[in-house]
């Protein structure tokens, strides 16, 4: 088992999580920059609850997720090292919430027809929030091999 532990942590090293928090913040910055440059939304009809409920979701999503993941990421960059449990928990959470805003984004946008300008950038949106989802769940994977290897 040692040497299992042992290979493990030269493969992961001391900077794979902090590289995938710097990913992570990266196209949370550009989902941001998406939705404020195009005004895009995540769906439903305007003027109705499911109009504000789906934009709220999105926006808190990227919002709330940057609010975790930046301080995470600055723990690591200072040498802190940050429960693997803890991360776990977090990674998990980002994984389900932009994975359901990617989803919205992208149900929304591929039927949405009326400017083509937005269209792609809709789905682009989507897009960058579903491949940002699969890096939160890269970082459950290393924080799950993390936890069984201690």
């Amino acid at each position: 088992m040692a040497e299992m532990k042992d290979v493990v942590t030269s493969l992961l090293g001391r900077w794979a999580v902090p590289a995938l928090k710097l990913i992570q913040i990266l196209l949370a910055i550009i989902c941001i920059a998406l939705l404020r440059y195009y005004n895009l939304s995540f769906g439903g009809e305007l003027n109705q609850a499911s109009y504000h409920d789906r934009y709220l979701f999105g926006v808190m999503t990227i919002g709330g997720m940057l609010l975790v993941t930046i301080p995470i990421f600055v723990a690591h960059l200072f040498g802190s090292e940050i429960r693997p449990g803890l991360d776990l928990i977090y990674s998990l959470m980002g994984f389900v919430l932009f994975l359901t805003a990617g989803i919205l984004s992208l149900e929304f946008y591929v039927i949405y027809r009326n400017r083509p300008g937005n269209l792609n950038a809709g789905r682009s949106l989507g897009s960058m929030l579903i491949i940002n989802s699969f890096f939160f769940l890269l970082n459950t994977i290393v924080s799950l091999v993390r936890i069984f290897l201690k």
